[in-house]
């Protein structure tokens, strides 16, 4: 049976680092994310393997249900019906990056969210040690300037990217975006109405969006269990389940690893592991195979 609070958890960590894969936070979201990332709602297991939180950080899930907005559009903003023909889905409405993610997806805030127990030893090491790498990156007064950069580097936002962000890049025969993974994503994305901010103009397949499509697609199981409808809830978790085995666990594993090793500051080293996490934790849940490199 699907878990109202755990699909929350997930919907919630996937939007925070979606958002920052995509972009460097600025100020007010670094410190939020700082301040917010001992209420992380997915579990770790400290370096000497004790559990980082012996238990829910509060009583459970809010019981108000799904929040009505949403995600944040700073990922995949909805395209409207796909049956209506052509989309106009304006301009994305961005709002702060990271820790604002963390409080707003799903149905509660970062302080009264269950924090889910699921996932892996593996994956809730990669978890704490990213926790911990966050941690660090206070501790060492790491700037968004520092960040941006770092960012930049690693990603290739205005520079030649050390590790690409892009699926096809790491799938694709030739190497190049706008592969034939590129396409298969953006179908995905339109089966819920979804689609890129820069269609034609960015790849759909960014790691960021990608985790920000699971994010979104996650939200809309949660709105389905809350209405009792339990068939769409089963169709979209089926949808989630097959984009997560194609298209994440096919290559963001290795894109990370490769991310670990290049990442500069502490900050993008604590997000990387957190995406690690985060996938291991989700592959557990669907019992998908989490293969790291």
């Amino acid at each position: 049976m699907l878990d109202a609070a755990t699909l929350d958890s997930l919907a919630a960590a996937f939007a925070a680092l979606g958002r920052l894969h995509r972009e460097a936070p600025d100020e007010t979201a670094l410190r939020g994310f700082r301040d917010l990332i001992e209420d992380w709602p997915l579990a770790a297991l400290e370096p000497e393997g004790k559990d980082s939180a012996a238990g829910p950080s509060n009583a459970g899930p809010s019981n108000a249900g799904p929040s009505n907005a949403g995600l944040p559009s700073a990922g995949l903003p909805n395209s409207g019906s796909s049956s209506a023909g052509p989309s106009n889905p304006g301009p994305s409405n961005p709002a702060p990056a990271g820790a604002a993610a963390v409080g707003e997806a799903g149905t509660a805030d970062a302080s009264t969210r269950t924090r889910w127990h699921g996932g892996t030893d593996a994956g809730r090491a990669a978890t704490g040690a990213g926790m911990e790498q966050i941690r660090e990156s206070a501790r060492a007064g790491e700037t968004p300037e520092e960040i941006r950069r770092d960012h930049d580097l690693l990603y290739g936002d205005t520079a030649a990217a050390r590790v690409a962000p892009y699926e096809s890049v790491h799938r694709g025969v030739d190497g190049l975006v706008f592969g034939e993974a590129t396409l298969e994503v953006r179908a995905a994305y339109q089966a819920l109405s979804l689609q890129a901010p820069k269609l034609n103009q960015e790849p759909d397949d960014h790691i960021g969006l990608e985790f920000d499509f699971m994010a979104q697609l996650t939200l809309q199981v949660i709105d389905a269990l809350y209405g009792d409808d339990a068939a769409r809830a089963e169709k979209l978790m089926t949808h989630g389940t097959d984009f997560l085995r194609d298209h994440l666990l096919a290559w963001a594993p290795q894109m990370l690893d490769l991310a670990t090793q290049h990442a500069q500051t502490h900050f993008m080293k604590g997000v990387v592991l957190l995406s690690i996490g985060a996938l291991d934790s989700y592959a557990e849940l669907l019992d998908l195979p989490f293969e790291r490199p």
